[in-house]
């Protein structure tokens, strides 16, 4: 990725914390298909395999950490759990600061 394609990206709103994931996890899959689809070829003997990205693709597995899938789940639901929970909080919060803002400017017509 480079400066310029930073540049030419423009967005009509920032994205929420579970947007941003959403998107995350999307461009993480497409990139784990790539990969996957790299590595097919290569056994099926359709590409050339190339040592440099046989090596990126090791390191990267290689930086994996050893969960069980069920931790994974975990630390992710829990995660996504305290996300909800904060979306939850602040939506109480503009509430409360509506209704005190609108019985303020009650108090003060009557």
């Amino acid at each position: 990725m480079t400066v310029d394609t930073l540049k030419a990206t423009a967005v009509d709103k920032i994205p929420s914390d579970l947007e941003g994931m959403e998107a995350s996890m999307v461009h993480l899959l497409a990139l784990i298909d790539d990969i996957y689809k790299y590595v097919d070829d290569v056994v099926e003997g359709r590409v050339d395999p190339d040592n440099k990205i046989g090596k990126c693709i090791s390191d990267a597995v290689g930086s994996l950490p050893k969960l069980p899938s069920s931790a994974f789940d975990k630390l992710v639901n829990d995660s996504l759990q305290d996300h909800l929970l904060l979306l939850y909080l602040s939506s109480i919060t503009r509430t409360q600061l509506s209704l005190a803002e609108k019985l303020n400017t009650a108090a003060q017509i009557l």
